[in-house]
């Protein structure tokens, strides 16, 4: 008797196994699903919504330094303006590490120094930016002076590169009102030192 319910019982687990893969089989494909790295574009009114899968900018701090390259390559100061701004609140998170890893190996003064304002604004305060105030560059060293002074509704403003304007009346800290103090006495450079001056007031 033991012997015969072997066979059965290797032979009911077998059509089981079948009945279950018939079922998964049939079974419709899964949706996909629409947070993924592709977004859906939608449609205008009483259209049907598009269904082409547009991929996400893949954006990083390297990237958005070129961005402003690219803006100031192209001799429009509005663009300027906008593309300096945009890359200041994408890098709003990554301000300092900005500041400490990629800013000071920037070459071209020009693109440096709209890293340092874009960034700066963000961290004013941090020695990170008011090591700026000493760079080779004049330029670099009014913006740095600017991002320390920058204020969203300031009294009044001075322009970066020739185009980006930046309001500034924010009133400093006293450790940070020392140290731009420290080095206004010692610049040089007109330009540079018309930024201090307008910061400290």
């Amino acid at each position: 008797m033991k012997g015969a319910l072997l066979p059965v019982s290797l032979l009911c687990a077998v059509v089981a196994t079948v009945g279950l893969a018939f079922i998964a089989l049939r079974r419709p494909p899964a949706k996909p699903d629409p947070a993924g790295t592709a977004t859906t574009r939608g449609s205008t009114v009483g259209e049907e919504a598009s269904h082409e899968r547009v991929l996400r900018p893949y954006q990083t701090t390297a990237t958005l330094a070129e961005d402003l390259r690219d803006a100031l390559a192209s001799g429009d100061g509005a663009q300027v303006q906008q593309e300096c701004w945009r890359v200041s609140r994408a890098l709003r998170g990554k301000a300092r590490w900005t500041l400490e890893n990629l800013a000071p190996h920037e070459a071209s003064p020009r693109v440096r120094a709209l890293l340092v304002l874009a960034t700066g604004v963000h961290v004013p305060d941090d020695r990170v930016l008011h090591d700026f105030l000493r760079d080779r560059a004049p330029l670099v060293r009014r913006a740095a002076a600017l991002a320390i002074g920058y204020a969203p509704k300031g009294s009044s403003s001075l322009a970066l590169a020739g185009s980006v304007q930046v309001p500034v009346g924010r009133e400093l800290p006293t450790r940070s009102r020392a140290t731009l103090d420290r080095y206004h006495e010692k610049e040089t450079d007109r330009a540079a030192r018309e930024a201090m001056t307008a910061v400290l007031k």
